[in-house]
């Protein structure tokens, strides 16, 4: 059945009835260290800023870095702790994508100083980087990439995701919505159909969030075959920030969970939800979460730009709201990524 959703009350006295049964088994010393804000700083910034900011539980800045470009999506340590971040150029305001949202122009590696160490540009008005990308290792990236496509006499934006080579910025692999994954656009649907919005790697299989379709598909690299279409058994709408779990499962911010609520998700490669977690905080587009070494989940409503971290039980241990310092345009946060080692 199509546009189902989770009846939110329900599923959350059953997970708090259930998550009181097991405290109950556990030890003090392992509830205290649940109840605790988890170790690190907290990586974000505004969509339209050419800053970058680290900050730590009090809000207070550990560290910046500027940029040429404003922000227009995904940013992220790298593993040498150098900031990776998708950015928006003058030009992009024109031309075919120029309507789309979080569409980039470039991806590029900032140093601590922010000198750019390396970048990589993909804007024209056949295709475009928009949205998201990921660090697989220290020399590749996996990157959306929106490609425009005529399709039964009308111009549609394809999808197709890239591996490239940081080395030479040569594509290495990539995969097309239409020629690999077999999806179309069906009657009345808009030039961006898909609207692919985040972008994930783990072991050979790629896992991808498609607001169009209120669906994650999970890709196996080697064949480029989907194995999976997951939609939280048709719950999914307009979810954001689908990432792969240590344990196997999933983590997604479902942006339209019930009417002006929204939530974030656990579920198996199966479809089978395990964990949810939601209370006042509603984001119809952006956000995203992340699933931390301690097992604390942080979330990011974007359009509100409040971070919230909480407990596997649902208690709140952080609420931090970021400050409008600039009356002239709304404070937007695309997602949110917590660090230890910095």
């Amino acid at each position: 059945m199509k546009n189902k959703k989770f009846n939110l009350g329900v599923v959350l006295v059953l997970f708090c009835v259930i998550s009181a049964c097991e405290s109950t088994t556990a030890d003090t010393d392992s509830v205290e260290s649940e109840n605790e804000v988890s170790e690190g700083y907290v990586l974000y910034s505004l969509i339209g800023d050419t800053t970058t900011y680290l900050i730590d539980s009090t809000g207070a800045e550990v560290k910046t870095w500027s940029s040429s470009y404003s922000s227009s999506g995904g940013y992220y340590l790298s593993e040498n702790n150098t900031l990776l971040r998708l950015g928006k150029s003058s030009e992009v305001n024109n031309g075919t994508f120029s309507s789309g949202g979080l569409v980039s122009s470039v991806i590029e590696e900032l140093n601590d100083e922010s000198e750019v160490l390396w970048s990589i540009n993909k804007y024209s008005d056949a295709s475009t980087f928009h949205h998201d990308f990921k660090e697989v290792d220290t020399n590749t990236i996996i990157a959306l990439s929106w490609q425009l496509r005529e399709y039964n006499n009308s111009e549609y934006w394809n999808e197709v995701v890239l591996l490239i080579d940081k080395t030479d910025n040569s594509v290495i692999w990539e995969w097309n919505a239409m020629d690999d994954g077999g999806i179309f656009p069906e009657d009345n649907d808009q030039d961006d159909y898909l609207h692919f919005n985040s972008v994930d790697y783990k072991d050979g299989n790629i896992l991808i969030s498609s607001r169009g379709k209120n669906t994650l598909y999970l890709i196996d690299k080697e064949s480029k075959g989907i194995i999976a279409e997951l939609t939280a058994e048709d719950a999914l709408s307009g979810q954001h920030d689908a990432t792969f779990l240590v344990n196997g499962n999933i983590l997604v911010f479902n942006n339209t969970a019930e009417t002006a609520k929204s939530a974030v998700l656990e579920i198996t490669r199966s479809d089978v939800l395990v964990w949810l977690y939601s209370n006042t905080f509603y984001s119809d587009h952006i956000s995203g979460a992340q699933r931390l070494d301690s097992g604390n989940t942080l979330v990011c409503s974007g359009v509100e730009a409040h971070l919230i971290e909480v407990t596997d039980s649902g208690e709140v241990v952080w609420d931090y709201t970021i400050e409008n310092t600039n009356s002239n345009r709304p404070i937007e946060v695309f997602k949110v990524r917590k660090y230890v080692n910095f």
